[in-house]
C-alpha cells in the first residue's frame, strides 16, 4: 500500500513526516527497521534508545526513525471496550535526499507489521451497523462468485467487505483496491484486509484521472486484477466488481476486454461519467450512484460528514454569519447548502447548470453563473467545491481574496493550483497547502486537493452508512443470484426495485423513525423482516424551550423565527 508524499516545493523536510501504528513492542522496532535496510542497501545506525539513523552505504542521511509505545486509541463506537496492546508508534521523518527510503520504509511497515482491528473494534463496526449486519447472511449464499471491491479504505468499507464475507464470497477470492485518499487508518483498513485473506492494494484516483503521468502503476495493479479475475474464472467463478468510480472505466466491462467482470455495482457519479466516455458495455452494471438509497439517504450523511469535517479543521475560524461561495448544487451541494444555512452563513451558489441555478434561486440562495462572477460580487471567507469538476479558472486567480480557504468535497474542482507548479506552496501539516500569489496573497487548500471530509479523517459514521451500505448488499444479492439479470448497459431501477422488495426501507422506517421496539412482519417479496432488533429510534428530547432549547429544535429549513416546527 502506497504513502502519497505531502512533499511540495518550499517545503521543509519535518513537513513530510509520518506514522504508523504496529503491533510489536518497542524492542523488536530495531529489527524489523533493520530488515528492512539491509534489503535496500541501506545502514539503520541507533542514535539513541529509541531513534534509528537510516543512510546510505556512504553516510549519507536518508531518513531519521523514531518510535515510542503507543497510546489506547480513542474508541470510535460507546460499544467498544478499551483494549490493552496498543502496540507502537513509528514517526518517519525523511531527509531532504530520503523521500522514496521513507515512503518505502512506511510501506513495509504497512504491508508486514500494522496494526489489524482488533476483534472487539471489528465487533464494534459490525454492531454499528445492524441494517448490514442482518442482511449479510441472505438465503442462497454468494457462492460460486469472487469480488473486486474498490473504494476508500474506512470503517465502514470493513462493515461492507466483512458482511460480503459473512454472505458467502471466500476471503481468498475477495480484492480490495484503494482509492489512494490520506483516509485516516488507511494502514490499519488495509492490515485488516490482509490479515482476514483478502489481496488488497492500491489503485489510486490520482493514477486513473491521469493515466499518461502514472503508466508504471496502473501497469502493476492491472497485473494484478487481470491475474485475480483468470484465477477466478479458471476456478468456475464468476466476477463481481463493486467500483467507485475507476475499474469499470479501464475497460473491465466491455466487449473487447481480455480479462472481464461477470457483473458490476457502480458506486459513484464520476464513475458513471468515466463508463459513458468508454466502449459500450458487454455486462449488467447496477448504478448505486444515483440509486434511492444513496440519493435519500446516503447523500444526507456525506453531506453532515463534509461539514463537520469543515469545522473541525477550523477550529478557531468563524463560520456563523460568513460570506461563503458553494459551487455546485446538486444532490451533495444542495444538502449542504441547507446545513450551512442553518448555521447562519451567507451563501452564493454557483451552478452552470439554469435549471439547476434556477432551483437554488427559488429555495433563497443568492446565486451566480460563473465563480468570476461571485467573486466580484462578495467576499468569501470560504469556496466550497462540490462539482466535481474543474471549477477554479486561470481568470479566477486574480480575483481570489487574500486568506481564502477552499474546502474541496469533490476531486477536480481546484485543481488547476494543484496541477500548475508556477505557484509557489507551503505543506501546513494537518491542514492543507498554502499557495502565495501575487499581491501578494495567501490562499490555503484545506487537505490536499481531493475530498476533504475523507483527509485524515474518517468521518462518515458506520452507523450513518449503514443502510446504504445494506442496499449495496442487496443489489449485489439480487444481481449474482437472479434467474433473469438485466441485459449489458447501466441500470439504476433494477436496483431501486431490488431494495425496495428486500424490505430495507421498511426495515430503516422502523429502526429509526417508530416510537416502538420492532415488531412488523418480513414484508412480502423478500426474506428479511421489516425491523431489526437490538437497536432504538434515533430521537431525542429537549429540557427547555428558551432561546437555546428552541435553537435545538428547529430543521435545517426553519428560520429563527419559526413559531413552531417538528416538535421534540
Amino acid at each position: 500500500m502506497s504513502v502519497t508524499s505531502t512533499a511540495t516545493t518550499n517545503e521543509q523536510p519535518d513537513d513530510r513526516w509520518t506514522t504508523v501504528r504496529v503491533p510489536l513492542p518497542c524492542e523488536e522496532i530495531r529489527d524489523a527497521v533493520t530488515v528492512f535496510a539491509h534489503a535496500h542497501g541501506f545502514t539503520a545506525d541507533l542514535a539513541g534508545p529509541r531513534t534509528l539513523w537510516l543512510r546510505t552505504e556512504a553516510g549519507e542521511p536518508m531518513a531519521d526513525v523514531r518510535w515510542k509505545p503507543a497510546a489506547p486509541a480513542e474508541p470510535f463506537t460507546i460499544r467498544q471496550s478499551p483494549q490493552s496492546g496498543a502496540g507502537t508508534e513509528v514517526l518517519i521523518e525523511p531527509r531532504p535526499e530520503g523521500r522514496l527510503p521513507a515512503e518505502a520504509l512506511h510501506r513495509h511497515l504497512t504491508d508486514h507489521h500494522a496494526l489489524p482491528y482488533t476483534p472487539a473494534e471489528l465487533n464494534g463496526i459490525r454492531t454499528g451497523m445492524p441494517l448490514l449486519n442482518h442482511y449479510s447472511t441472505p438465503a442462497p449464499p454468494l457462492t460460486g462468485w469472487a469480488m473486486i471491491f474498490r473504494d476508500h479504505y474506512l470503517k465502514h468499507s470493513v462493515g461492507f467487505v466483512t458482511a460480503m464475507e459473512r454472505a458467502g464470497i471466500p476471503a481468498r477470492w475477495i480484492l480490495t483496491l484503494d482509492k489512494g485518499d490520506r483516509t485516516l487508518g488507511r494502514d490499519r483498513v488495509h492490515a485488516t484486509f490482509t490479515a482476514r485473506g483478502y489481496t488488497s492494494t492500491l489503485l489510486d484516483n490520482a493514477h486513473v484521472n491521469n493515466p499518461a503521468a502514472h503508466t508504471p502503476e496502473l501497469a502493476a495493479v492491472g497485473e494484478t486484477v487481470d491475474a485475480f479475475i483468470d484465477a477466478a474464472h479458471r476456478a468456475g467463478r464468476r466476477v463481481l466488481v463493486v467500483d467507485d468510480g475507476g475499474l469499470l472505466a479501464r475497460g473491465y466491462g466491455t466487449h473487447a476486454a481480455r480479462h472481464r467482470a461477470d457483473a458490476a455495482l457502480e458506486l459513484t457519479v464520476s464513475g458513471l461519467k468515466r463508463i459513458a466516455a468508454a466502449p459500450p458495455l458487454a455486462i449488467p452494471v447496477l448504478n448505486l450512484a444515483r440509486s434511492q438509497a444513496k440519493t435519500r439517504l446516503g447523500y444526507r450523511e456525506i453531506a453532515d460528514s463534509c461539514l463537520r469535517r469543515l469545522r473541525t479543521i477550523l477550529p478557531d475560524r468563524k463560520l456563523i454569519g460568513r460570506p461563503i461561495v458553494l459551487l455546485g448544487y446538486g444532490v451533495l451541494g444542495s444538502r449542504l447548502a441547507a446545513q450551512l444555512r442553518a448555521l447562519g452563513c451567507r451563501l452564493t451558489v454557483v451552478d452552470t447548470d439554469l435549471p439547476t441555478l434556477i432551483g437554488a434561486a427559488e429555495d433563497g440562495y443568492t446565486t451566480c453563473r460563473t465563480l468570476t462572477d461571485a467573486l466580484l460580487a462578495t467576499t468569501p471567507t470560504v469556496i466550497i467545491g462540490t462539482t466535481g469538476e474543474q471549477a477554479l479558472t486561470a481568470d479566477d486567480i486574480p480575483l481570489l481574496p487574500d486568506q481564502v480557504l477552499l474546502a474541496p468535497f469533490a476531486t477536480a474542482d481546484f485543481s488547476h493550483l494543484t496541477e500548475h507548479p508556477r505557484y509557489s506552496r507551503t505543506t501546513v501539516p494537518g491542514l492543507g497547502v498554502r499557495f502565495t500569489l501575487p499581491g501578494p496573497r495567501t490562499i490555503t487548500l484545506l487537505g490536499d486537493g481531493r475530498s476533504l471530509n475523507l483527509y485524515e479523517a474518517d468521518s462518515i459514521p458506520t452507523g450513518g452508512y449503514d443502510a446504504y451500505r445494506a442496499a449495496t448488499l442487496i443489489a449485489a444479492h439480487a444481481l449474482t443470484t437472479t434467474k433473469t439479470p438485466p441485459p449489458p448497459g447501466v441500470h439504476t431501477a433494477w436496483a431501486d426495485t431490488a431494495i425496495q422488495a428486500a424490505g430495507l426501507w421498511d426495515a430503516y422506517y422502523t429502526l429509526h423513525c417508530t416510537n416502538h421496539p420492532a415488531t412488523a412482519a418480513a414484508p412480502t417479496g423478500g426474506p428479511v423482516p421489516g425491523a431489526v432488533p437490538g437497536r432504538r429510534p434515533g430521537r431525542a428530547a429537549v429540557v427547555g424551550y428558551g432561546t437555546t432549547g428552541r435553537l435545538h429544535t428547529r430543521t435545517p429549513h426553519q428560520s429563527p423565527d419559526h413559531p413552531d416546527g417538528d416538535r421534540p
